[in-house]
């Protein structure tokens, strides 16, 4: 894998809906211990394009599901040393935010790259390992919280309308509310950008391209159903 494949906008804006719908497949599949939470994010690592998998517990070791530069389904183990989780804080250098991937170079990692023939078989795998990592009983499946999401879906979807003359490359560092510090855009011909969130619900997209600079912004506002799959539950409980 080129360690410099990045995804472009247009390729970002159809694998990560996606590459949801299989993990939220498997994720009814392979049914975890109740209590246990995982959140997805973005990321662009070391010629791998996917979801950093998230759990809400320590561990030395995090899973990314992704493809590569071929767009085969890839699942990454990376296990870092005793002590490399607490010492790995989010820092700046130069003024630009380091991911924890950038940051762990630093320490003593071992990685791991697993292809696949299929997304439901990656897929799969990933919550095995996940299971691996925590286990416990009860069980039950996992629910990802999506409202986010889908809103990055519909912001890099217009995103691109404006672009689509570029079709830029889109550099997620996978770090938690990435968009409010805005995702970075580059194109081939030296051209720069990046896409930020503004609560509660305005996107807007900086661009510096030729013939002219791109300056626009616009609201994307859909129904929330984390909110309404909670308070369904509240009341069941």
């Amino acid at each position: 894998m080129a360690r410099t494949f990045c995804p472009r906008l247009s390729e970002a804006r159809t694998l990560l809906p996606l590459l949801r719908g299989h993990l939220a497949a498997a994720a009814s599949r392979n049914p975890l211990p109740v209590g246990l939470t995982v959140e997805l994010l973005p990321i662009v690592e070391d010629g791998l394009f996917g979801y950093e998998l998230v759990p809400d517990r320590d561990a030395h070791t995090y899973l990314t599901i992704g493809c590569n530069a071929q767009g085969e389904p890839v699942l990454r183990k990376t296990s870092f040393g005793n002590g490399a989780p607490d010492a790995l804080q989010l820092v700046a250098v130069d003024g630009r935010v380091l991911s924890r991937s950038e940051l762990a170079v630093r320490h003593d990692t071992q990685q791991r790259d697993s292809r696949f023939a299929d997304w439901p078989a990656a897929a799969d795998m990933a919550f095995a390992q996940l299971l691996g990592l925590f286990p416990g009983r009860p069980r039950r499946p996992v629910t990802f919280r999506e409202h986010a999401h889908r809103c990055l879906d519909e912001a890099l979807s217009t995103a691109q309308s404006f672009l689509a003359k570029w079709d830029p490359f889109i550099h997620f560092l996978g770090l938690p509310d990435e968009a409010q510090h805005g995702v970075a855009l580059s194109g081939v011909n030296g051209e720069r950008g990046e896409l930020v969130f503004q609560r509660p619900d305005i996107w807007m997209l900086r661009w510096k391209g030729f013939p002219q600079p791109v300056y626009e912004s616009w609201s994307v506002v859909l129904p929330d159903r984390d909110a309404a799959d909670a308070t369904q539950g509240d009341r069941a409980s």
